[in-house]
């Protein structure tokens, strides 16, 4: 027994489950279509099928509630008939789509035009038809006149005071020259593709038919006049949330689900009720999320959309010992974007531009200069979706200090520039990284290789590099170049010697060594030969 009551519910969990996601807009119960081929041979029967196809399928309008009447049956006893037994079963809010394909006619000199059917000399009159559609109260009738004609001068149809339903959209083509069953195949071409509504709120109206129609070079001859309620449906599509953003391509998020980029129309996995709708975009700041709230019924849109408020990188710099920053370049290092700051210092990027957008999660340095020598900098962290604010301080800083800020930079000859500014006042620079030691010394020693250089500071400053790069061979080189060129007696040529020495100070110190030897030989052999002299004098006494 208790085996039996854990199936049964969970039959009725499933049952249930089925009951709940089962969609809401599974049909649309509240529109009904009489579909009306009043030519003899019933030349649209093709085309009407596929359009009662499209609208089961696509407008999920109930097959039973689709009529069609064609050929020999198409009398106007029948056509009123069925308005009748339509009329019936429909409620006072729902929607009635009449299309009538056939011949039609507006006699001369007469306001209203005639429907002809085959069998009636006097055919439908456009205001015997509206008479028929007030037998029953219902919210509207949207009437399609798919109309050829012989008539001569199409343009009087324009004149006609009479609008059919509540909305209507009239097509009369001349019977001669017409493919005569154009308008059903354009028609359900238009129905069928999403692109048709053209303002995305899932429902294709007659002027959003009518717009597309028109653009068709095959109605140049016809006359295409919507009258009436325009905006009225002719087909609902299934629910969707339209999303939009200004600027496109922000990440979208449906209950913190990413569906993809705006602009975009979503349509599928839609949830009934409330769901939670954000975006974001990298460069500005991410808004308050907005909730979407759908029945999930046919024709039903919701339009949410924002205007994003580019993030700043923002600050102010400080000019060297509290003097104004007036004038100071601002920049982002390894970016395009700089501006100049005025007298208030302060500075503000946020006219990010796609091909140039900053990386989230990258650390991003910030330099200011003002004139030669004051530089600050500062670094931060770009998330992407919040504002940064960043201080620099400006400080004098030395030449060498320069080189070493430029170098970074990638500004290679801003580097050597202002290294050399630096030497001219002094020829004792800091230790430099090795990458930038490489580059002067390269520089360097390439100008002195290709010109006679008279000015040993050039060859001091290449002798320290070389130094600075382990290079003792190198340096020697240059050494004892500045002795050989340098003035006895110059800061020059005692650095000169003083270094020399140094780099032998080893063959020295063996030098030295090898002469007290030698003294020490020659002391020992005097030393020796004197005992030899002294002990044979003293055998030679006795």
């Amino acid at each position: 027994m208790p085996q039996r009551s854990s199936i049964f519910t969970f039959i009725l969990i499933c049952t249930i489950f089925v009951i709940v996601t089962i969609p809401a807009f599974s049909v649309d119960s509240g529109t009904y279509w009489l579909l009306v081929d009043a030519t003899p041979d019933a030349r649209a029967h093709e085309p009407l099928n596929s359009l009662t196809e499209l609208l089961t399928s696509r407008g999920k309008v109930p097959s039973e509630q689709i009529h069609h009447v064609e050929g020999e049956n198409a009398t106007t006893e029948e056509i009123h008939a069925l308005l009748q037994e339509i009329g019936r079963q429909m409620q006072a809010q729902d929607t009635l789509v009449f299309l009538f394909h056939g011949m039609v006619t507006k006699p001369r000199g007469m306001p209203s035009m005639r429907l002809l059917i085959d069998g009636d000399a006097d055919g439908i009159q456009d205001s015997t038809l509206n008479g028929w559609f007030r037998e029953h109260e219902r919210e509207r009738t949207v009437v399609i006149v798919d109309g050829y004609t012989q008539d001569t001068n199409l343009s009087a149809y324009y004149g006609n005071r009479e609008t059919l339903g509540t909305a209507a959209l009239n097509v009369i083509q001349p019977a001669e020259t017409a493919a005569h069953t154009v308008l059903l195949e354009k028609l359900q071409d238009a129905l069928a593709a999403d692109t048709t509504d053209a303002d995305d709120n899932r429902q294709l109206s007659i002027v959003e038919a009518y717009e597309l129609l028109r653009a068709n070079a095959e109605f140049l001859d016809a006359i295409l006049a919507p009258t009436g309620d325009v905006e009225a449906a002719l087909l609902k599509l299934s629910p969707a949330i339209k999303i939009t953003t200004f600027p496109d391509s922000a990440q979208i998020f449906i209950n913190d689900v990413e569906v993809g980029r705006t602009p975009k129309l979503i349509t599928e996995n839609l949830q009934q009720g409330t769901s939670t709708v954000s975006v974001k975009k990298v460069g500005y700041i991410t808004p308050p999320s907005k909730t979407a709230e759908l029945q999930l019924v046919l024709g039903e849109s919701v339009h949410i959309g924002w205007a994003l408020d580019a993030i700043a990188v923002h600050g102010s710099v400080k000019g060297v010992a509290g003097a104004s920053a007036d004038d100071a370049l601002v920049w982002i290092d390894g970016t395009a974007y700089q501006q100049t700051v005025a007298a208030d210092g302060m500075f503000r990027f946020e006219d990010w531009k796609d091909s140039d957008l900053l990386t989230v999660g990258e650390t991003y340095s910030l330099y200011a200069k003002q004139g030669n020598q004051n530089y600050g900098s500062a670094t931060f962290t770009f998330d992407g979706y919040s504002d940064i604010t960043q201080s620099i301080q400006l400080i004098k800083r030395s030449w060498f200090e320069i080189a070493q800020i430029e170098f970074d930079r990638d500004n290679h000859q801003g580097a050597v520039t202002a290294f050399q500014n630096g030497i001219e006042r002094t020829t004792n620079f800091p230790q430099m990284s090795e990458d930038l030691t490489v580059l002067l010394l390269s520089s360097f020693a390439d100008a002195l290789e290709k010109q006679d250089v008279q000015d040993v500071t050039y060859l001091v400053v290449t002798a320290k590099l070389a130094e600075q790069l382990n290079q003792p061979a190198l340096a020697k080189k240059y050494w004892e170049e500045i002795k050989t060129k340098a003035e006895k007696g110059t800061p020059a040529a005692e650095l000169a010697n003083q270094r020399l020495w140094q780099f032998n100070r080893g063959r020295y110190l063996l030098n030295i060594g090898l002469i007290v030897l030698l003294v020490v030989l020659l002391a020992s052999g005097a030393w020796t030969y004197y005992r030899y002299r002294k002990s044979k004098q003293t055998a030679e006494k006795k």
